[in-house]
């Protein structure tokens, strides 16, 4: 088992290399984006490195104890349900009121935000 200092350290190592590819994605590959093979691998080989920090997250909530896991897991449901009410709730807007529609990438916001605030509240809770 590895101590929080290497899990956290390979994190920020994955998370570099996903910084730099879209940095250099950015940079050398060219406008405006197309369904060619450039594009597609500008677009795949962030993901490698964020596969890999994410693997690292898992890790590390895996080498927690039960409080720290029941905590993490509190944050995540309140993410996932409040990510749930916000999809449902622009859903019905888009549908019925008209307003435009916009990009899934957004969503990555409230999920954080709500992961964070759950987490928080969990620390709160069992502190």
């Amino acid at each position: 088992m590895l101590n929080r200092d290497a899990y956290v350290k390979r994190f920020w190592v994955w998370m570099g290399g996903y910084m730099v590819s879209i940095l250099i994605a950015t940079l050398v590959v060219p406008d405006p984006p197309r369904p060619d093979a450039v594009h597609f691998l500008a677009a795949i080989v962030p993901m490698v490195f964020m596969l890999l920090a994410l693997r690292e997250t898992f890790l590390k909530v895996r080498a927690m104890d039960e409080l720290q896991r029941r905590i993490h897991v509190e944050g995540l449901l309140l993410a996932l349900l409040g990510t749930i009410a916000i999809v449902l709730g622009v859903g019905l807007l888009q549908f019925i009121a008209g307003i435009p529609l916009f990009g899934v990438f957004w969503l990555w916001i409230p999920i954080c935000a709500l992961y964070g605030l759950g987490v928080y509240l969990g620390q709160r809770r069992y502190a």
